[in-house]
């Protein structure tokens, strides 16, 4: 059996769609179940409705309250899955055509623990910010793909995350959870694969606020792992990293002079919240918590129901 996961947060017409794009998925015929969790009202009314469509296939995970760990929440739900495979998603993310069936593909072989897809973005690369939402996801599947090849740790994206049961059984509440699954898996002897093709259409921030919010998140969740992963080398997200692969990687992205022009304003940019993240972490003293705090704008079809 597959265990599908989606967990979600006040965003329930987006939910709608993305369980949607899970139950009408092409070349998936395996047995499997669909387990949905949430804290809202508005979102668990959309997930009854589909249970109550389909009682043997999804089932409903409660949080108990909207300041729950993820990871905590993740812990929960590995516990309760019945499936030999584990597929990750959230409720403002939609699969693309086939993504299960090409994730669940590298799972042929025994030794395999964990398989990540290709996040995709959906914003329009026709404004600032949505060009360099898809200037670094492209730069994120470069990265990916040079580290995949080369036999080093690839961190993959809990976007659309599949990791086979019984492997690890409970993950850190103080880390980012895909990176530390990505890293506790491949670290018991397991294959670590990355399938391009698997892709998942992510809305990335569309205001400059949500922006810092969400990097500046990003950035000390993966400071984080400094406490479970000695070997500094490993990390996929560095700022060491970022500044030997980001040159490459984004001046031969544009596609014209504005692009380029955007592309210049993203160094700046990047260098500030790469010292705002530091300072915080260092001078505040502030860590990253796993609580729930999505950026309004990343909400797909519920951000446009508010505007």
């Amino acid at each position: 059996m597959i265990s599908l996961i989606v967990t979600a947060y006040e965003d329930p017409e987006s939910t709608k769609e993305s369980i949607k794009r899970i139950l009408t998925q092409k070349n998936f015929h395996k047995k499997f179940e669909l387990i949905a969790a949430c804290p809202d009202k508005p979102t668990k009314k959309v997930i009854m409705e589909y249970k109550k469509k389909y009682p043997q296939i999804v089932k409903y995970v409660k949080q108990e309250e909207c300041e729950i760990r993820k990871n905590k929440l993740m812990n929960k739900i590995i516990k309760l899955a019945q499936g030999d495979i584990l597929i990750w998603t959230d409720g403002n993310k939609f699969l693309e055509d086939n993504a299960i069936s090409l994730i669940l593909k590298p799972f042929e072989d025994p030794k395999v623990g964990v398989v990540g897809g290709r996040p995709t973005a959906m914003n329009s690369r026709d404004n600032l910010l949505g060009y360099w939402a898809h200037l670094l996801t492209n730069a994120s599947d470069k990265m990916r793909e040079i580290r995949y090849k080369k036999g080093y740790l690839v961190e993959h994206c809990a976007n659309l995350l599949a990791i086979r049961k019984g492997i690890i059984n409970e993950i850190p509440l103080d880390v980012a959870e895909d990176a530390i699954i990505s890293y506790m898996i491949t670290e018991k002897g397991y294959k670590n694969v990355y399938v391009k093709e698997a892709k998942v259409l992510v809305m990335y921030p569309r205001n400059f606020k949500d922006w810092i919010k969400q990097k500046v998140r990003s950035i000390k969740a993966h400071e984080a792992l400094n406490k479970y992963i000695n070997k500094k080398n490993i990390k996929m997200k560095s700022f060491s990293n970022e500044i030997f692969y980001g040159i490459y990687l984004s001046l031969s992205f544009p596609k014209n002079i504005k692009e380029f022009y955007w592309t210049l304003l993203l160094y700046p940019a990047r260098l500030y919240i790469w010292l705002r993240a530091f300072y915080e972490i260092k001078i505040k003293k502030q860590t990253y918590s796993s609580k729930w705090s999505r950026s309004e704008s990343t909400k797909i079809l519920d951000y446009e129901h508010k505007k």
